[in-house]
C-alpha cells in the first residue's frame, strides 16, 4: 500500500484541494480560512536532502528549545516531560540522533525571529501571516522517525510547512459526537477516546466510520504547506527519519462561534502554565 492510497477499514479517503504559491497569494490567506477547507500548497522549490538541516542550524543552533520526552506506547496516558536544550544538541547528540521510536521530539515558539524566518523559507513570511500578533505563534518542529500523535484537534488556524522529511496527516471534518471526545477530567477534550483512527475499535468507537470515510489522507512532502482548519481532527506520522516544520497557528475570531472549542483552548492555557508545559509561548531571547 503506497504513501497516497491508504484506505482504514476499507474506505477510501476524499481528495483534498492542492494549490500554487502563486493562486495562494491571489485567495490570501483569509479567503482560504473562510473555505474552512484541508488544502496543500506548493509553497517552495523541493529542496536538497539536508538543506533544511543545515540552514536551521546555521540560522537557529544555538537557540534554547523545549525537549519534549514521551517514553510510553501509543495507548499509554502517561505525560510527556519537558525540559529545555539548544537546538544543535538535538540534532548532533545522543540519544537524540539515534532516536527511532518517537520518544523525543523538540519545539519553539520563534515569533520574534521574523528576519530568520523569512530567511530561512526566502519570502517575507510576516507579509503573508500576522504570527507576530497576540495569540498567533510560530513553531519550529524537528523530530526523527517513529513520530505518531494522537487523534486531536487544534483550537488555532494552522498553516504547517514540511522542510525537510514527510509527514502524513489523516485529517477529519469537526465534530464531537463521532470521536468519542475525552472529558477534560481525563485529559484534554480536544482528543478523542480513540487514540489512533487506523488502528481504532469500531465495535466499540462505530460512529468514527463516518468519519473516516470523509478524511483526507496527505502525506506532506518538503517545499508543501497544508492548510489544518481549526477545529479538524488528525492524526500525524513521521514517514522520513529526520522531520523538520515550520507551523504558523492564528488566531481566528470563528472560534467564538464553537463555544466547546473556546472552552477546551483556555483548559489548555491554564493546564498548561499549571503544569509548565510548553504553552506557545516564546523562548526568551
Amino acid at each position: 500500500m503506497s504513501d497516497t492510497d491508504t484506505a482504514y477499514f476499507g474506505i477510501k479517503s476524499v481528495p483534498h484541494p492542492r494549490l500554487s504559491l502563486k493562486e495562494f497569494l491571489a485567495w490570501g490567506p483569509e479567503a482560504v480560512i473562510k473555505a474552512d477547507t484541508p488544502a496543500v500548497i506548493d509553497v517552495l522549490p523541493s529542496p536538497d536532502p539536508g538543506h533544511y538541516r543545515t540552514a536551521v542550524l546555521e540560522k537557529l543552533g544555538d537557540a534554547t528549545v523545549t525537549l519534549v520526552r514521551k517514553d510510553r506506547t501509543k495507548e499509554n496516558e502517561t505525560r510527556a516531560e519537558v525540559s529545555k536544550i539548544p537546538l544543535r544538541e538535538f540534532f548532533e547528540k545522543e540519544p537524540y540522533t539515534s532516536n527511532t521510536d518517537g520518544t523525543y521530539r523538540v519545539v519553539s515558539n520563534i515569533k520574534h525571529h521574523a528576519e530568520t524566518i523569512s530567511a530561512l523559507l526566502g519570502f517575507d513570511t510576516t507579509r503573508m501571516f500576522d504570527y507576530r500578533a497576540p495569540l498567533n505563534s510560530a513553531n519550529l518542529w524537528v523530530n526523527y522517525s517513529g513520530m505518531r500523535s494522537r487523534n486531536h484537534f487544534d483550537d488555532l488556524e494552522n498553516f504547517n510547512i514540511q522542510l525537510e522529511g514527510r509527514k502524513r496527516f489523516v485529517v477529519m471534518p469537526p465534530g464531537f459526537r463521532n470521536y468519542y471526545v475525552r472529558s477534560p477530567l481525563q485529559g484534554y477534550a480536544n482528543t478523542s477516546r480513540s487514540v489512533r483512527v487506523d488502528h481504532a475499535d469500531l465495535s466499540r468507537y462505530p460512529r468514527l466510520a463516518a468519519a473516516l470515510a470523509r478524511r483526507r489522507d496527505i502525506v506532506l512532502e518538503p517545499g508543501q504547506m497544508l492548510y489544518l482548519p481549526m477545529g479538524w481532527w488528525h492524526q500525524v506520522d513521521a514517514v522520513d527519519g529526520l522531520n523538520i516544520n515550520l507551523n504558523f497557528w492564528l488566531y481566528h475570531p470563528k472560534m467564538l462561534r464553537r463555544p466547546l472549542m473556546l472552552a477546551d483552548s483556555l483548559y489548555k492555557v491554564a493546564f498548561r502554565k499549571l503544569n509548565g508545559l510548553y504553552n506557545l509561548e516564546p523562548e526568551k531571547t
